[in-house]
């Protein structure tokens, strides 16, 4: 495939290619089968939009004959800036037949930042009767560590300050196609 199909549209600047990203996900995946054994009746629960691509591939790493059910939430906190509102609007649940009691939520998203999202939404499937909800990201704001309104049970990487798109994560829409993390240069 030619490079040219590759390169970054202009105003982003190379930060994870596609290769390191896949080389954490077996790890990551086995760090997921050690803290939450199949007794615990897993459920993924996949924050849309930004999520998906993360999860599809991680999901992908585990082993055929472990017993995770997969379900998808959509909410919205950045809206089309490059900050979060701070409010977070559940814009779609889980099916109301899904029914968590007594379960391990492993709730997969694409970046933790101020936490204020996934705090809501942790608290939202306990609500609804989670046993326990596990938090997995992709990417963690190092900054924001022990700043955060809550922590990360499993993460792919730790990143500064730059708003990152690429790989499931997007800036008022656009990106979320491109196969590597990029970081958007700010004017």
């Amino acid at each position: 495939m030619s490079d040219a199909l590759h390169s970054l549209p202009n105003g982003l600047k190379s930060l994870l290619d596609r290769a390191k990203i896949a080389a954490r996900l077996k790890p990551l995946s086995a760090e997921i089968l050690v803290a939450i054994p199949a007794h615990e009746r897993p459920i993924a629960v996949v924050v849309l939009q930004g999520g998906f691509v993360f999860a599809a591939d991680l999901l992908r790493e585990l082993p055929p004959d472990y017993p995770i059910d997969i379900a998808f939430l959509r909410c919205q906190s950045y809206g089309d800036a490059t900050y979060s509102s701070g409010k977070v609007l559940l814009l779609n649940d889980i099916d109301a037949e899904i029914d968590l009691h007594g379960r391990t939520v492993l709730l997969i998203d694409d970046i933790l930042d101020t936490g204020h999202t996934l705090r809501f939404l942790a608290d939202h499937l306990t609500r609804r009767g989670a046993a326990k909800v596990k938090l997995c990201v992709l990417l963690k704001r190092a900054a924001n560590e022990g700043k955060a309104s809550i922590a990360a049970d499993f993460a792919g990487f730790a990143i500064g300050t730059e708003f990152v798109v690429g790989y499931g994560l997007d800036h008022a829409g656009r990106y979320r196609n491109l196969p590597d993390l990029a970081a958007l240069k700010q004017s």
